[in-house]
């Protein structure tokens, strides 16, 4: 292997040891407000998917670097990157992250106003608007339907009362008014023995 490769190599491996130490506070950040006491299966599960990846993107790496040779070296220059990550960058890549979250988060919430605002507010107002025609266009014909009713009972009742009047149906409902005022004293009675 040529010193070029090695070189190249190991300069990869540095910056996978800067990688990993961002990908670590990263996915803290991320899970930092999970319980610490009690084990949790999905817990354990993400951080061995996590360490998989990890090591599978190293090795990707150090594939295209190297073809996938492990050298001493390697490992070292992981450990390199490592601390000068841990040294140098840590802060300043935290307070990078926290602040990208807050934008993400502002955006977001952007996002959420104006959907609220520009759809959800109009489609409101316009149902209100629709339910309030309704009612309208309802109570108008309601009121339109009476008035017509009484324009038709009117003369309906004045030929019923004529009719009522010449068949003579009047002397007969004298006639069985002391029988109805017999059965409506024999249920007031009933009515106050059972009170």
């Amino acid at each position: 292997m040529t010193l070029t490769v090695q070189f190249y190599t190991m300069l990869s491996m540095a910056a996978m040891g800067v990688y990993i130490g961002a990908a670590i506070d990263t996915y803290g950040r991320f899970t930092r407000n999970r319980k610490k006491p009690s084990f949790n299966w999905i817990v354990a599960c993400n951080d061995i998917l996590f360490w998989l990846v990890q090591a599978l993107i190293v090795f990707y790496v150090l594939l295209q670097s190297n073809y996938g040779e492990i050298r001493f070296y390697i490992f070292l220059a992981l450990v390199c990157g490592f601390a000068a990550y841990q040294a140098l960058l840590q802060t300043l890549y935290r307070t990078l992250l926290e602040r990208i979250i807050e934008k993400i988060i502002q955006l977001y919430q952007i996002t959420i106003k104006l959907f609220t605002i520009l759809l959800i507010n109009p489609v409101k107002y316009l149902l209100k608007l629709l339910y309030s025609l309704c009612i309208m266009v309802l109570t108008t014909c309601l009121t339109v339907l009476l008035f017509l009713l009484r324009l038709i009972w009117r003369p309906i009742k004045w030929v019923l009362l004529l009719l009522y009047k010449w068949t003579g149906l009047h002397k007969q409902v004298k006639k069985l008014q002391p029988i109805l005022r017999k059965i409506k004293g024999f249920f007031q009675s009933m009515r106050k023995k059972k009170e």
